[in-house]
């Protein structure tokens, strides 16, 4: 699902530890001087946010098997590591790194994770076995479905999907096909998480990207048209994946799913749009390029080049080689280290990773972020108009209106964001000029 991009800002949550290293956090500053390509970004706060980011890989280098192990010889909080890998969806990747160190593990913590790993593969299995019902159901009707992300892309990113954590199902389908596979789903007992209205759910239609249903087993399933809302400005041609699909075969049965340059550009800008505030995020970016050796390279970058989302690229390949030591390719990762926007967002992300507690800092820095992240004038001039004009959720949820008048949400979005953001910029000029 896409959602509204957040940014956090970093604060101080002091170690309640003893440790043999000295970890600490700087404070984010957008307006200094960024790390240049190569140096050391990040020191740890606590020794447990590098030994979690050491262990969210399905395989570790001896250089980081020997760092694993320095790092388990500090008086870790194992309740807090834990909790971290959990919210950050890695559970999985951690726990199979520790069962090979587990004489170096508290015994409670590795009991405490071998049960919630058992419990995340109860879940991706019941996961994996909703989808499969709905694509043959769909399937059976001759609506064609791609699922993406979910267990397809713990295949495909990491071998296995039990070493995938994730809560809900992702699958594409034609725009003209949405309420046909509502109707078909709804009979099967699934709900839309939303109640609404004729005129809402046309709204959403021409509005949104996905429509959310419900299983009679609490499965999420995101039914999509569109990778991202039409104000993301997203400018990836949806028709032409459905030409360019690949096959993954779980549990004997083999679906058509994104080819692997296609998901990458999808799960980076997914990640871009939440500000990379999970770490699983960048695990699937770096396990789907470790695993294809034969990763096309030049066609990623020409796509990225001719839709003008080469830095929202840049963006997700530099977090997954930096932080788990992705093949990414030399001449690729310099090139995407040399842009100084994408290094200052880099930065910044990665300083937030771990923030205790998550601060958004409004959509004025959101919109402000988008608008920098984009190569081209032409596209930072259309990110800017969608921005303050094509309606939102909120808009439309808020104000129903029939579907005649939608042309209204265009002049009233900005009226309301002008009403709402007016009063705190004249405030603020105020305080400026008797300052």
């Amino acid at each position: 699902m896409i959602a509204r991009s957040r940014t956090f800002v970093v604060q101080k949550d002091p170690p309640r530890h003893s440790s043999t290293v000295r970890y600490h956090q700087r404070p984010v500053d957008f307006n200094s001087q960024f790390t240049t390509a190569g140096d050391q970004r990040v020191t740890w706060e606590r020794p447990e946010n590098e030994l979690l980011v050491s262990l969210a890989r399905v395989s570790l280098t001896g250089a980081k098997s020997e760092r694993v192990r320095e790092l388990l010889s500090n008086n870790l909080d194992w309740d807090y590591l834990i909790a971290t890998a959990d919210h950050h969806n890695v559970l999985p990747l951690v726990y199979r790194q520790l069962v090979a160190q587990a004489t170096s593990v508290s015994a409670d913590a590795l009991s405490q994770l071998k049960n919630l790993n058992q419990e995340n593969t109860r879940q991706s299995l019941l996961l994996t076995g909703e989808l499969c019902k709905v694509l043959d159901l769909l399937a059976a009707h001759d609506v064609p479905a791609i699922p993406f992300k979910g267990p397809t892309l713990g295949v495909l990113a990491y071998g296995d999907v039990g070493l995938r954590q994730f809560s809900d199902l992702d699958i594409l389908v034609r725009k003209q096909d949405v309420l046909n596979v509502k109707d078909l789903l709804l009979a099967e007992g699934f709900k839309p998480t939303q109640r609404l209205t004729n005129s809402q759910e046309a709204a959403l239609l021409r509005f949104d990207c996905a429509y959310n249903f419900t299983s009679k087993k609490n499965a999420v399933f995101d039914v999509h048209w569109d990778f991202a809302a039409p104000h993301f400005s997203f400018p990836v041609d949806v028709s032409r994946s459905w030409s360019c699909l690949q096959t993954v075969t779980i549990g004997g049965k083999q679906f058509s799913t994104l080819r692997a340059e296609d998901l990458l550009l999808v799960l980076c800008f997914h990640g871009f749009t939440h500000s990379w505030e999970r770490l699983g995020w960048v695990c699937d970016v770096a396990g789907l390029i470790d695993r294809r050796r034969d990763f096309d390279w030049p066609l990623v970058l020409d796509k990225a080049t001719r839709h003008g989302c080469r830095r929202i690229l840049w963006l997700g390949i530099v977090l997954a080689s930096e932080l788990l030591e992705a093949s990414v390719p030399t001449d690729v990762l310099q090139t995407a280290q040399s842009d100084p926007m994408v290094n200052r967002i880099i930065e910044n992300v990665q300083e937030r990773l771990f923030a205790p507690e998550p601060v958004s800092s409004g959509m004025l820095n959101e919109a402000l972020v988008q608008l920098r992240m984009r190569e081209r004038g032409r596209d930072k001039l259309m990110s800017g108009f969608r921005l303050a004009t094509a309606p939102r959720s909120y808009d439309w949820m808020f104000l129903t209106l029939p579907r005649w008048l939608f042309f209204l949400y265009y002049p009233l979005r900005p009226l309301r964001l002008a009403g709402k953001y007016g009063a705190r910029l004249l405030g603020s000029s105020n305080l400026v000029d008797s300052g």
